[in-house]
């Protein structure tokens, strides 16, 4: 017999990131969820968030997003970097209504993106951020920038971009990172196209999986009650495992190769 959720599952499974009714929770009892939750709470990798409307998610966390892109705006890094300690959000911008997207979209800026600009932000504040999990490769929405060309291009001190320099960990060209990044959102949009357009959800970007030391992340789909399991391969192939966590035998696996083809490997599982 399956275990049921433990006190902290139940606690992280009804968090405002998690995004998952409470009815649903006696549902959640495979293996299979229980070993993303266990190695989410655990900080074995991270999550993407990607849902850009607030109402994906509760009035909790909408006001936390909202509170953090104003202090980081306004330049208050110490109390920005005190929120983000308590809510794991080091890579949340704000979020738009539905009505208002398309006309006022959002601009993508976290916070890093604001430190690496303004003169308030001191290096100790910049590598904080960074330590708490602030992506050097995320773009801006709006310019399409990193961290390091805001910065560059607003003549910060040396000491500020060499800590803000993107991170390439498989040293992939332009033309691999495109590709993978149109056979990654490819796979997405074949499982979730619908949920992906109603949330205007933000595809995972293959440059910050590369950043990262384990190579893979969780992304979470809003309504899908799962998501996808993303992870760069020895040779430089990405594996998606993904799942629905209220029907069971929904889980594929897919492959992303080099140049962008992709196929599903496997289906039925868990």
């Amino acid at each position: 017999m399956e275990p049921s959720p433990t006190t902290s599952q139940h606690k992280y499974l009804t968090s405002p990131k998690c995004n998952i009714p409470p009815f649903h929770l006696e549902r959640y009892t495979s293996v299979y969820a229980h070993r993303f939750i266990f190695l989410r709470m655990n900080g074995s990798f991270d999550e993407w968030t990607g849902g850009q409307i607030q109402d994906t998610y509760s009035d909790g966390y909408q006001n936390i997003r909202n509170q953090l892109a104003d202090l980081a705006y306004t330049g208050r890094f110490d109390k920005a970097i005190e929120l983000i300690q308590q809510n794991d959000c080091a890579n949340s911008w704000r979020l738009r209504t539905a009505d208002e997207f398309d006309t006022r979209p959002p601009t993508g800026w976290t916070t890093l993106h604001q430190a690496a600009i303004l003169p308030t932000a001191t290096l100790s504040h910049i590598e904080r951020l960074i330590t708490l999990g602030a992506y050097r490769n995320l773009r801006t929405l709006d310019t399409n920038e990193t961290a390091y060309d805001l910065a560059k291009r607003h003549n910060r001190p040396r000491d500020i971009l060499a800590a803000l320099k993107p991170v390439n960990r498989r040293g992939l060209s332009d033309e691999t990172i495109a590709n993978l990044q149109r056979g990654q959102d490819e796979v997405i949009m074949s499982r979730v196209e619908k949920l992906v357009k109603e949330h205007k959800f933000r595809m995972p970007p293959v440059e910050v999986l590369i950043e990262l030391q384990e190579m893979h992340f969780w992304c979470p789909i809003p309504g899908f009650y799962g998501g996808f399991h993303i992870q760069m391969l020895d040779d430089n192939c990405i594996e998606m495992e993904s799942f629905c966590r209220v029907v069971g035998g929904s889980g594929e696996k897919h492959i992303v190769n080099p140049d962008g083809t992709w196929k599903r490997t496997e289906t039925g599982l868990y």
